[in-house]
Formats: structure tokens, C-alpha cells, sequence
């Protein structure tokens, strides 16, 4: 689908997707109902209402000379006056502003209003400095350092920043006075903080502070380190390439992604020049135009002069966000290819079943930040892989791709992400005094994951995920004339602009029916999401009148036009199934998924076990609904969560968004060594077809890639389930069989008698 930027003749929306032809409502706008993502956003309201604020202000007040009140500390963890100090403040103004934007609390709006006037104070103090000081070299004195270029914000010097590129080349390390650590990431949080203060809550004083720091960014990335030793001239291309290819310390987190929204506030076009400055175009975003996927290359063949072998997932993942932003603030299509082109890299290639990425693999350098080489999975599951601020982006990507192209596939994977990662990734108990939150989410079986992470990356984007939850529920046209329902969550939509409220009632992950309810009348074209996971139908009615099923297609929108009038209903059903996924580099590698919810079996391994071991084929019927091999339980959760059991009851699974402590797994190995039609056993191996798997772009050690593995018969055959009558089961047997005994896999001799037994059987596996 070609994307499409909105016509001229609409006005833009300030924030990302603002000039998109389908774009966001105001998060004041949707107010979320009770329910599962409603319990995981207030416990993260609970412990940011609880906060002392004041305690951010400590190191920006230190930067501006000011006092701090006696006894007060910083929040700690990398928020402890390290080289990473101040990103925090802005990851917790933007929850701030998401929880007042939520409920309209004023205890929210009263915290973030002084946090910006303090801000703003302390960025008037230390430009001051620049008037008032008698240096001008940007080294300390007496009275503290005097700043390079105007208008700078942050809790560490100026000198922090500026010294990561010429012509000192700072790289990344621990020492005060001559590494960095990521300083444009903490730049880009900041601004993003204070720009959601003012679009969630109108505080006019936090744009005056971002659009000084957008100035100061400005000369920062042109003029450069002007006044240190050995300076040159102008930053150029060359010296902005290198900056951003180095580890860690050129990580800029989404810093482009800020300053084309402050371009479209302010008309300056120096600020959308600045967003530019960020292109990596030295080793990842050429590459990303012309879809050449570069995440993971072979050692000897490294592009650009700095970077690795393996790139870092969440350094070079928001930068394709800022990509999305210069594209819709610019109309230069190349932004937008890159963007969509990284994003195909990542999904299916390197997406785990929970919706993260990251891992280690044989023979790489033990660092699961990284992204693994393409298509490896079962061998990229290690301890600690996927980092919870990776999805986070994830999400952002898949959510602004879709607002230019509407592919449901986006929202399929966003909904994944969302329902499994981002709300596992909050304890299930509350705390007024620790975020709760993690920083990975290992897929290792038998692994548990672990809470906390005050001052990291991951407990500061989980404030954010979890006061924002209502986002992406509903969306709009451009010209008002389509509201595009996404995700089944309680929620109140009031499109105020329209004069429709639409009430979303349902209990879904933990039931699989949601009711509409539409106040307002006029026409409105409805885009309901049909799920890709849909397996036993989609079953809609509008005012109790059912819709033709042949105009239901999973994957896709379902389009309901027509002028509505108030009162007006519709009834969505949609049945979940248990259904399995195969790992795409090793086929007996696979996990369970209902409806959109990955399950994970409790417990530790077996002695001398990798994974959970379960034979499974001989419990299906024709409909293929793995909830015949595993049977809920009579009593679900106290908060009515599903728990199945497998193995004649010896292995418990429930939803991956629980979230505690216990040993869990979310992979385990089909074991399935004779081909058997319920309980009717062939004798027949249950061999497997060769796929070539794995297929590894770049080499894994130990592993031969291109390998000799692939599906099973049975996988095969299965694979196709539903099967709507005993012929078409039969069929489908027939051609797996004919495929197999063409390829050598299978004897002629066994061939037959394994379609006899299938015949034999039909009968016996009808619902």
C-alpha cells in the first residue's frame, strides 16, 4: 500500500502523526474503563502521584547554581549525577502529563507545573552565565561553568554533550570530566517531556523552554564546541556520521523525532534542519532506504568507520521514529522508506513471540541489547534478551507506519506487544516508593523476570506505557470522516469535534466479546479491526442485526458505513482459539497463543530438559484448536484470567501479561515422533520436510546455515486446520502426503498408509 500524506487543504495536529491522513485523538479524549490495562496503569499513577518531584530538580538546580532544600537526594540508579542524569526528569514529565491528560487529576498537573517553572529557572540561570560570567572557554570557575551556546537544560554541563563530538570525539565511559553516555538521548527526553506538558496539558511555559533548547540544539550541531582548543569550524556530515556510530555514546534516542514537531510549532525552519543533523547516514540509513538489512553483519565486513558488527536495538530503533517525523513534516519519501523498510527487518525477522527483539546467539558477544542476525529465534532465546524499552519503540514504529499506510498487520503486532510485553512488564502489587517495572524480559525457559529499575531506561519509558494505554484504542481521519476502532479495551472516546462518544464495553484478553454503544448521530464510516488470530469467525451485528460473514477477513478492517443515529449498538464476538507458532529458524521451537496472548507454562525445567517437551497432535480435532490438548481449568484467576493445562495436567500455562516472579516458560519443544490421527497411530515416523532452516543471513557458530531442518507431516497438514468438513481433511492429507513422498521423505508404501489412516479417522476428529 503506497503512503499517502494528508492533503494540503487539512490542518495539521501538533505531535506525532499530525499531519498523517489518519491521526490521534487527544489523549483526553479516550478515558479508559475497569479492566486489565486499567489495573496496570494505577498502579504506575500510584507510585508517580506518590513521588516527591523535587527530587528531579536536585541535579539540573546544581547545574544552575541553585539551592537544593537540605536532606534531598536524586532519584538514583542512573539518575544518581552519572552521564546518563536527567533523562528520567523527562520520562516522568511525560507520565505526568499522560496521568493528568487521563482523569483530569489536578495532583498530576500541580507536579509537572513546577517542575517546568523550575526548569525554566534553572535555563535562565545558566544561560545568564553567559552575559554575566568572566569565562567564555566553557570550563569551570568559581561560580560554575559558562555555557557554549544559549538556551541549554540539563543536569549535567553543557561541556557533557558537546565534547561527544569534534574535537574531542568523547566516547563512552564512567569518568565526569572526559567520557559521555548517550547525551542527546537525555536532550531528546527532556523535550519530549516538556512538549508533552504542553500537549496534554497547555502549560505554555514548557514550549518557551523546549523551543530555547530546540535554538540551542540548533548551534550545537552546526557551530559545535566553538570555544575548546582546537576547533575548526562547522560541524559537517562526516563529523555528525561519526558521532552517531559511536556504541552508546552516540544513542540519541528519538532526538529527530522532536524537533520537526517543533519546526511545525514555531515555522523555524532551522529546527527541522536540526532534525536532519541526526541522520545516520553513514552506516544504517542508506542501507534502510534501499531495504538492505545491515543490523547484523559479518565481522569483516563492517560499514562506516566506527560501528559493530551487531547494532544496538534500542539506539538505532527510535531513530527510524524521527525518520517518521522529518517524512510527515517534510514530504521526502526517503525518510518514510527507511522508516517502513527497518520495520520489516524487525518483524517477523527478529520478533520473539512476546513482540521484543534483542538476544544473544553462539559465538556473539554476549550483549542481549543487540539485535540477533536475521530469522534466528530459537537460537537468539537468551537470559535476559528483549529489552522492555525496545518494544516500547516497537510500538511507536508500528502505530506511525500505520497512521500513513492502515495495514492491519501493523495493528496486529502493536496489539502483541501491548497485551504481552508492555503490560507484563509491571508487577502485579503495588508500590508508592519503587516503579516495579523491568528492564528485560527473558524468553529463556525456566526464566523469571525481574522488577524495579528506578533512573533506567526501561523504568522511564514504563511510566509512559503504562499512563497511555488509551492511545491507540481509536484513531481518526484527517477530514473527520472515519473513526478507526484498533484495540478491544474498556473505554469512552469523546470525538467532541464529531459530537459522537463511543463506549467500548467488554473484558477482553479475559473474555472474547466487546459492545459499542454510539451517542451522536451523522454519517461515520466505523474501521473495526478484524484480528489476524481470528480462527472461529468474527461475528458483528449492528443494532442486533448480524453482518455477512463473507465480508469478514481476518488481518484486515471490517468497514461499517452508514449515518448513525444515538443509541446505536454493535456486538462484536470473536471466539479465541489456543493455537501454536513455530520459531522461524527452528520448527519444533514453538509457543502457545491464545488469541493474541502468549501463555507461559509455570515451573521449572525437567532435569536435563532446555524446554518443556509436549506431544499434542493426537488431542486435535478438525477445527485445530489446541484448547482440545489443553483444557482451561474449572477455576481461572481471581481477576478472571484463563489457565490451562497440558500433559494429562502435569504443566499449568497462563497469559504472559501476569506478572510476578515464578519460573516461566514461553517456548517449549513439540515432540511428535509418529504420524497419529487422534488415537489412531499409524506406526508411521513422523518425518520432517527440508526447509533449509536455519536460514541465517550471517554465520552462527556451531550452526550450519543454511541447515537440513523444516516442518513435520503433521505440522504440514495442521497447518492448514480449520478443516470444514472430513473430505477437505482427507484432501489436505492426500497432497502433505503426495508433497512428501515426492521430496523422498516417505516411501509410496507409507504414503498410502498414511492417507488410509486419515480416512479411517476423518470421522472420529469432527467438533
Amino acid at each position: 500500500m503506497v503512503a499517502l500524506r494528508a492533503s494540503a487543504d487539512v490542518a495539521g495536529d501538533h505531535g506525532p502523526g499530525g499531519t498523517a491522513p489518519v491521526r490521534p485523538f487527544r489523549l483526553d479524549q479516550v478515558r479508559l474503563g475497569s479492566g486489565l490495562m486499567q489495573e496496570k496503569r494505577d498502579r504506575v499513577k500510584e507510585f508517580v502521584e506518590a513521588y516527591d518531584e523535587r527530587r528531579f530538580l536536585v541535579l539540573f538546580n546544581n547545574q544552575a547554581g541553585r539551592e537544593n532544600p537540605d536532606g534531598l537526594e536524586p532519584p538514583g540508579g542512573w539518575e544518581d549525577g552519572g552521564l546518563l542524569s536527567g533523562h528520567w526528569t523527562g520520562h516522568y514529565m511525560s507520565a505526568l502529563s499522560q496521568a493528568y491528560a487521563d482523569q483530569g487529576e489536578d495532583v498530576f498537573k500541580t507536579k509537572l507545573d513546577w517542575m517546568v517553572k523550575e526548569l525554566a529557572e534553572c535555563q535562565d540561570a545558566i544561560t545568564a552565565r553567559m552575559h554575566n560570567g568572566n569565562n567564555t572557554t566553557g570550563n569551570p570557575t568559581t561560580d560554575g561553568w559558562v555555557p557554549t551556546h544559549p538556551g541549554y537544560l540539563g543536569a549535567l554541563p553543557e561541556d557533557t554533550v558537546l565534547r561527544l563530538g569534534p574535537p574531542r570525539w568523547a566516547v563512552y565511559g564512567s569518568s565526569l570530566s572526559t567520557n559521555t553516555w548517550a547525551p542527546w538521548y537525555t536532550q531528546h527526553k527532556i523535550i519530549r517531556g516538556l512538549l508533552d506538558a504542553y500537549y496534554n496539558t497547555n502549560n505554555t511555559q514548557a514550549l518557551d523552554v523546549v523551543v530555547k533548547m530546540a535554538d540551542w540544539a540548533h548551534l550545537a550541531l552546526t557551530i559545535g564546541d566553538k570555544n575548546q582548543p582546537g576547533y575548526t569550524g562547522n560541524l559537517t556530515r562526516s563529523d555528525l556520521n561519526y558521532m552517531w556510530d559511536l556504541y552508546i555514546g552516540g544513542e540519541f534516542g528519538g532526538a529527530n523525532e522532536v524537533f520537526p514537531e517543533i519546526f511545525q510549532l514555531t515555522g523555524d525552519s532551522r529546527h527541522l534542519e536540526t532534525a536532519k543533523a541526526f541522520d545516520n547516514r553513514e552506516s544504517l540509513f542508506g542501507a534502510a532506504v534501499k531495504d538492505n538489512d545491515i543490523l547484523v553483519v559479518p565481522k569483516d565486513r563492517i560499514p562506516g568507520r566506527r560501528r559493530a558488527y551487531r547494532l544496538h536495538a534500542n539506539t538505532h530503533l527510535p531513530q527510524f521514529l524521527g525518520y517518521m517525523s522529518v517524512y510527515e513534516h517534510s514530504g521526502e519519501q526517503e525518510y518514510f522508506a527507511a522508516a517502513k523498510n527497518f520495520y520489516s527487518w524487525l518483524v517477523p525477522h527478529r520478533r520473539f513471540a512476546h513482540g521484543g527483539t534483542g538476544g544473544n546467539y553462539p559465538g556473539s558477544n554476549d550483549n542481549p541489547e543487540l539485535f540477533q542476525n536475521r530469522d534466528n529465534i530459537a537460537n537468539a532465546i537468551a537470559h535476559n534478551g528483549a529489552e522492555t524499552c525496545t518494544t516500547y519503540n516497537m510500538l511507536k514504529l508500528a502505530r506511525n507506519l500505520f497512521l500513513h499506510e492502515h495495514n492491519a498487520t501493523y495493528m496486529d503486532n502493536y496489539e502483541r506487544g501491548l497485551f504481552n510485553m508492555i503490560a507484563g512488564s509491571r508487577a502485579d502489587q503495588r508500590s508508592t516508593d519503587d516503579p516495579l517495572l523491568t528492564y528485560f524480559q527473558p524468553l529463556t525457559p525456566g526464566s523469571s523476570r525481574e522488577y524495579g529499575n528506578t533512573g533506567t531506561c526501561c523504568g522511564g519509558t514504563g511510566m509512559e506505557s503504562h499512563t497511555k494505554y488509551q492511545e491507540t484504542v481509536y484513531l481518526r481521519s484527517a477530514d473527520g470522516s472515519a473513526l478507526w476502532i484498533n484495540l478491544f479495551i474498556p473505554s469512552q472516546l469523546h470525538w467532541t469535534e464529531k459530537g459522537f462518544t463511543i463506549k467500548q464495553e467488554t473484558t477482553f484478553p479475559r473474555g472474547d466479546t466487546t459492545n459499542f454503544t454510539i451517542t451522536g448521530s451523522g454519517p461515520l464510516d466505523i474501521k473495526l479491526r478484524v484480528p489476524a488470530w481470528i480462527r472461529k469467525g468474527f461475528h458483528v451485528t449492528v443494532n442486533g442485526a448480524p453482518i455477512s460473514d463473507t465480508t469478514i477477513h481476518p488481518g484486515t478492517y471490517l468497514s461499517l458505513s452508514r449515518t448513525w443515529s444515538p443509541g446505536d449498538t454493535i456486538a462484536v464476538r470473536m471466539p479465541f482459539t489456543l493455537r501454536t507458532e513455530r520459531a522461524l529458524d527452528r520448527p519444533d521451537v514453538q509457543n502457545f497463543m491464545w488469541g493474541p496472548i502468549l501463555l507461559q507454562t509455570l515451573g521449572a525445567l525437567p532435569e536435563n530438559q532446555t524446554y518443556h517437551q509436549l506431544s499434542l497432535y493426537r488431542y486435535l480435532k478438525l477445527d485445530g484448536d489446541y484448547a482440545r490438548a489443553g483444557l482451561p481449568l474449572h477455576s481461572k484467576t481471581p481477576s478472571g484470567d484463563p489457565v490451562f493445562a497440558y500433559a494429562g495436567g502435569e504443566l499449568t500455562a497462563r497469559p504472559y501479561y501476569i506478572s510476578d516472579t515464578k519460573a516461566v516458560s514461553s517456548y517449549f519443544e513439540r515432540v511428535e515422533p509418529v504420524v497419529v490421527f487422534g488415537n489412531l497411530d499409524t506406526g508411521v515416523p513422523n518425518r520432517k520436510r527440508n526447509d533449509g532452516l536455519p536460514r541465517y543471513d550471517v554465520p552462527v557458530e556451531g550452526i550450519v546455515s543454511p541447515g537440513t531442518d523444516g516442518p513435520t507431516l503433521l505440522d504440514v497438514v495442521w497447518d492448514a486446520a480449520p478443516f470444514p468438513s472430513q473430505d477437505a481433511f482427507v484432501e489436505a492429507v492426500s497432497k502433505t502426503v503426495e508433497e512428501f513422498v515426492g521430496k523422498g521423505v516417505y516411501s509410496k508404501g507409507e504414503g498410502e498408509k498414511i492417507v488410509a489412516a486419515a480416512k479411517k479417522a476423518a470421522k472420529k476428529l469432527e467438533v
